[in-house]
């Protein structure tokens, strides 16, 4: 889906989609992405962008205090949220989280100003997030 959005953005020759979470068996982890990363691109330094809502509960992510010291943490700052304690940029965007989307979603409404037309077929054709 990201690369369904990536592409109808026309944003595919400035993003690279990695599937590495996808192929990853088992419970993937941030920790564990950022880890294979840095295997892969061993002189790179690796920003964490969050949305507020995520921000938030980052203490409580699994070996947070590792991932601290592996990347550098950015907030979107999404209207209304309080400060967070690390970098914040603010955003010209909807203020909507993708866990509404998905609620939206499995209660079938229509999302279609929300994600790109490829992106709503492809949600719609596997049932995902209750779409059926």
């Amino acid at each position: 889906m990201t690369d369904l959005a990536i592409t109808s953005m026309g944003l595919s020759e400035k993003v690279e989609v990695s599937p590495i979470e996808v192929k990853r068996v088992g419970n993937s982890y941030a920790i564990d992405t950022v880890e294979e990363l840095k295997a892969i691109y061993p002189n790179t330094n690796f920003t964490l962008v969050l949305g507020s809502d995520a921000a938030k509960y980052l203490d409580k992510w699994h070996r947070s205090k590792e991932l601290l010291e592996q990347v550098k943490i950015l907030v979107v700052k999404r209207p209304g949220s309080s400060q967070s304690e690390y970098d914040e940029i603010s955003i010209k965007a909807l203020d909507i989280s993708s866990t509404m989307v998905r609620a939206s979603i499995a209660k079938r409404e229509n999302v279609s100003a929300l994600l790109p037309a490829k992106v709503v077929t492809f949600i719609r054709e596997f049932g995902l997030y209750g779409s059926r």
